[in-house]
């Protein structure tokens, strides 16, 4: 992870970072009661970080454990909540962004040497904005790496889980992409999309 850290102990950062990230909605639930405004999409948001908290500590707790089947869930859990909050991220971004070309505009219009402060602070936006959603995807990445090498460390495949609900999960999870999530190397019926992803993988 990152070159220098363990991928377990780099699951585990994510995992932290995730469950801190959660925990961030109840400040912005609480803004309601201090008569700060929020909009419909900002409390949603919050909402639903809140009910993940609980789900991102559960996580931690098997990420720590190295417990691999719902360390696996967990991986398509948190890919998809970063594409939700890649959803929100670009909403956000837009509205904001119309919002400061209106106002820049107005400033503009006052003072014409403002214009180049406003196309600097717009890229140093647009590259923030950028940076962040390529980490988590990074992370995303990084999490199903290390599912991976549990599943190979306990052995699981989607055709030998114990118990009815376990084994039905196990089935639904590890049958997306088997050849993923099996022991082995590349094999000639794979596509091309499927070897790129796992040599991503392999990296983290």
């Amino acid at each position: 992870f990152l070159g220098f850290i363990p991928l377990a102990a780099g699951a585990e950062l994510i995992t932290v970072f995730g469950v801190v990230n959660k925990a961030s909605g109840i400040y912005g639930l609480l803004s309601i009661f201090t008569g700060h405004p929020i909009t419909a999409a900002q409390l949603v948001l919050n909402i639903v970080s809140l009910l993940l908290l609980p789900v991102f500590l559960y996580a931690l707790h098997n990420v720590r454990r190295q417990n691999a089947l719902p360390v696996v869930a967990f991986s398509y859990i948190y890919f998809v909540d970063m594409l939700t909050n890649l959803a929100f991220t670009i909403y956000f971004s837009v509205t904001w962004f119309r919002v400061f070309e209106v106002t820049a505009a107005t400033e503009a219009g006052k003072d014409t040497s403002s214009s180049l402060d406003t196309a600097s602070e717009r890229g140093l936006s647009i590259t923030i904005i950028v940076l962040v959603l390529l980490f988590k995807v990074y992370f995303c990445f990084a999490l199903f790496g290390y599912a991976r090498m549990l599943v190979r460390k306990a052995g699981l495949r989607a055709d030998n889980g114990e118990g009815k609900f376990t084994r039905q999960l196990q089935f639904i999870m590890l049958a997306i992409a088997p050849s993923f999530w099996r022991r082995g190397g590349r094999r000639a019926g794979k596509g091309r999309m499927v070897n790129t992803l796992e040599e991503g993988i392999e990296m983290y």
